[in-house]
């Protein structure tokens, strides 16, 4: 996932893993790009074919990332937790998210738990906690027509693959506490939104939104 920021980019890179503890300790190394934030510059990324891009780590210590959105100078991700243990995180720059030292999940085969306290290791806690798993994939800004519904809280929606729903977020306006989820069952593995050509939301002229299904095409969608 990605989000555009003044005159760079933030790329989400996930552990390409499963089971290997090993693998995912590099999600704790400044040395690899596993299981980070990657911040870009945009005249770096223009020069792609001049010479190898050059990124500065802006957070560290994720698992898998695959939502990510900008709202109201704030970012936020949903991420894959292992068995259980996904995540909604505020993402802060400089902060360590503690993959794979801490998560309320649990691992694969043996069920064993990891640490279950951020604090304790001085990683940043999540602000929300899915268990169990749902298999979060996307993230974004509620549509206008729902924010305005909800116009006394800050309203961002999610979707899911295992979970095979919409999730609506509602937090209070200083974007500390979440107030209150809401699954939209709609039996599909859910992948992505559109987006427009800056990167947003794509709301067409009727206030549809659309959204990817695994294996199932392209839906829209209206609240």
């Amino acid at each position: 996932a990605y989000v555009k920021i003044d005159d760079r980019i933030l790329l989400t890179i996930g552990v390409p893993t499963h089971q290997s503890e090993k693998i995912s300790e590099l999600a704790q190394s400044e040395n690899s790009i596993f299981g980070k934030i990657l911040s870009i510059k945009n005249d770096t990324l223009l020069r792609y074919n001049e010479k190898e891009i050059e990124y500065n780590i802006f957070s560290l210590g994720h698992r898998n990332p695959q939502g990510l959105v900008l709202y109201d100078d704030i970012i936020f991700s949903l991420e894959h937790g292992p068995q259980g243990g996904d995540e909604l995180n505020e993402i802060i720059e400089g902060k360590n998210y503690g993959w794979p030292i801490a998560s309320l999940g649990t691992k694969y085969d043996d069920g064993k738990s990891f640490s279950r306290s951020h604090i304790k290791h001085n990683f940043q806690e999540p602000i929300f906690v899915f268990l169990p798993a749902i298999a979060p994939s996307s993230l974004n800004i509620c549509p206008n027509n729902l924010s305005k519904y909800y116009q006394d809280y800050n309203c961002l929606m999610g979707l899911s693959l295992k979970g095979m729903s919409i999730y609506i977020f509602l937090l209070d306006k200083n974007q500390t506490r979440v107030i209150n989820v809401e699954k939209i069952l709609l039996k599909k593995r859910l992948r992505h939104f559109g987006l427009d050509i800056s990167g947003n939301l794509f709301i067409d002229k009727n206030n549809h939104f659309y959204i990817t299904s695994d294996n199932d095409g392209l839906y829209k969608v209206k609240f």
